[in-house]
């Protein structure tokens, strides 16, 4: 019996140690620089997890190392990727005229990419377009559930519009996903305020 629970312990261990240590796992419970230090690692990061850094640097406003991030998405890419990274270098330089018609652009040529749909959400909530930032975070979490960010800007897209039966499904799912982020503290009293009424 005693070798079966430390064949399963041993077994599970490293496993759960890749868990807590992926930059997703890390940025996901803010150790943004962890992240980035994580992927920058990797010799040939994919693009998703170059997007992931770009906004590792963003929560740090590390906003030129995010341009670079951003920049490096679209090397060698004609596609969707290049007009994320064209869309997130505006963002992080206030233009959000070129930000929208590039994220609308990688919609366009990708509505499947979680990211093109993620950076839609940014552009319309940094425009104060709360309806159309919902939308766009609420159909990047249908193409990625585990993506609990997309969870959680599609929540606040929702409270922000004021349709509280649709950010709490948003919230409780990000909780779930990631009851150790930063902004858990946060979700928890809004949804507290809301059950309360």
């Amino acid at each position: 019996m005693l070798m079966a629970v430390l064949f399963t312990v041993s077994v599970l261990a490293p496993a759960q140690q890749q868990e807590v240590t992926s930059p997703k796992k890390l940025f996901e419970t803010g150790k943004y620089q962890e992240a980035i230090d994580s992927i920058k690692a990797q010799a040939d990061a994919p693009r998703d997890q170059i997007y992931l850094r770009a906004l590792a640097h963003r929560k740090l406003s590390q906003n030129d190392e995010a341009k670079e991030a951003f920049h490096k998405l679209g090397a060698g890419d004609e596609g969707a990727w290049k007009s994320i990274g064209e869309s997130g270098v505006a963002l992080v330089e206030g233009n959000l005229d070129v930000a929208s018609a590039a994220a609308k652009k990688a919609v366009e040529l990708d509505g499947n990419s979680t990211q093109a749909q993620y950076q839609l959400g940014l552009v319309e909530s940094a425009r104060n377009n709360q309806p159309a930032a919902a939308a766009a975070f609420a159909k990047s979490a249908e193409l990625d559930p585990q993506m609990a960010y997309a969870h959680y800007e599609a929540g606040m897209a929702f409270y922000k519009a004021k349709k509280v039966d649709r950010m709490a499904v948003y919230f409780e799912n990000f909780l779930k996903l990631a009851p150790d982020a930063p902004e858990a503290p946060a979700v928890k009293s809004i949804m507290k305020t809301v059950r309360g009424r």
